[in-house]
């Protein structure tokens, strides 16, 4: 399912050369696409934990799968701004509820392993992110065109809820009990605060990437489409990479050193114009970016062990307005500006992340003096 997710969110980067051409959009209206799915996602983040404790992992995480579906559908159909706009709204909402899930569950089956595992969950993610470009690509250069490659989630889903409908879910941790939680850590919300910009430099380059590749190197956008499995095949690769050194190197240690790759793949593609040199730097700074959410989520999710459901859900606030913010900001300043110029968003995002990361550290090493008692 996390493929699916993946799939779904990630479609409209490659997709969105064709479909602005096809509904007659600027960048502006263009990004408002990737702002409706952060919306969906800060909307989910408010109220997954309070309906997973009402109706249950189980039923959250599956109804989340048939949200993805009907939200890549009415994409897929849509001929006005709209009305895709309103699909992605969908798949924001259900993506991230079914990954909240998803994660606080994998957090409660291993805890002495959180970092290898939700780094494991996000590379399954990114792998689906991977193939949007190559449907994409294939579809545009073939003349099928971007519907039939966004409808791709629809068929994944389908086979999924065949073969796995029986998966069985522990319950949430108290689950029967009501009223407030008590406040989360200090610590928590600096990492909370680092998705931000973690999220905000990883969209930035996957929503506008192909365009980048179409209107500063001079690729078609059928070509862009698929050389854009450049950046998301790095961070595919990079969290699998990540999965294995997380056993061994600490959370901070693993994000400073991935950060500064990212920096310098960055610098990579604004230094050329030539599709070898980007396309080198779009898959180094995709490897550097990999494992930022998966490392910030172990962390935020590590001050609260015993609370999993609500740090999990809570990120996706912080992160979806990133992406609502993010992708919109590069896109309107390109308008303005020029595209170039514009993605000098990316490495002033990086900084930001290790800054607010670092804090989150520093406060972590106080939070057994700062968390309230767990229930």
């Amino acid at each position: 399912m996390a493929i699916a997710s993946g799939f779904a969110v990630a479609v409209l980067g490659p997709a969105m050369p064709t479909l602005r051409s096809d509904l007659g959009i600027s960048r502006t209206i263009g990004g408002l696409h990737f702002s409706a799915i952060a919306g969906g996602a800060v909307v989910a983040g408010f109220i997954v934990e309070s309906l997973t404790r009402i109706a249950g992992r189980s039923r959250v995480f599956w109804l989340g799968g048939a949200g993805i579906a009907l939200g890549s559908l009415v994409i897929a159909v849509g001929r006005y701004p709209a009305t895709t706009i309103t699909g992605a709204l969908i798949v924001g909402i259900s993506g991230a509820a079914m990954l909240s899930v998803a994660q606080a569950t994998l957090s409660d089956r291993h805890p002495g392993a959180r970092s290898v595992t939700l780094t494991e969950l996000h590379a399954s993610s990114s792998f689906g992110s991977v193939l949007p470009a190559l449907v994409v690509g294939a579809m545009v250069a073939m003349g099928g065109g971007w519907r039939i490659g966004v409808m791709t989630p629809i068929v994944i889903i389908a086979v999924l809820a065949i073969v796995g409908r029986g998966v069985a879910f522990p319950s949430m941790p108290g689950e029967s009990e009501r009223g407030p939680s008590p406040p989360l850590p200090r610590a928590y919300w600096f990492f909370w605060a680092a998705f931000i910009p973690s999220v905000g430099a990883e969209w930035s380059i996957g929503a506008w990437g192909a365009g980048y590749l179409v209107d500063l190197v001079g690729t078609s956008a059928g070509a862009a489409a698929l050389l854009m499995v450049s950046f998301f095949g790095a961070i595919a690769i990079g969290r699998i990479i990540g999965a294995r050194l997380a056993g061994r190197v600490r959370p901070f240690g693993l994000l400073v050193g991935a950060t500064t790759i990212a920096f310098g793949g960055f610098l990579v593609i604004i230094a050329s114009a030539q599709v070898a040199p980007v396309v080198v730097g779009l898959f180094v700074a995709g490897l550097g970016i990999s494992v930022g959410f998966p490392l910030l989520l172990t962390m935020a999710m590590d001050t609260v062990p015993h609370r999993p459901d609500e740090a999990s859900a809570r990120t996706f606030i912080s992160a979806g307005a990133s992406v609502a913010i993010a992708p919109l900001a590069l896109g309107a300043l390109a308008d303005r500006i020029g595209l170039r110029p514009a993605f000098w968003i990316v490495p002033v995002l990086l900084l930001t992340l290790v800054v607010l990361a670092g804090g989150g550290q520093q406060a972590a090493r106080n939070v057994d003096h700062e968390s309230p008692a767990e229930p």
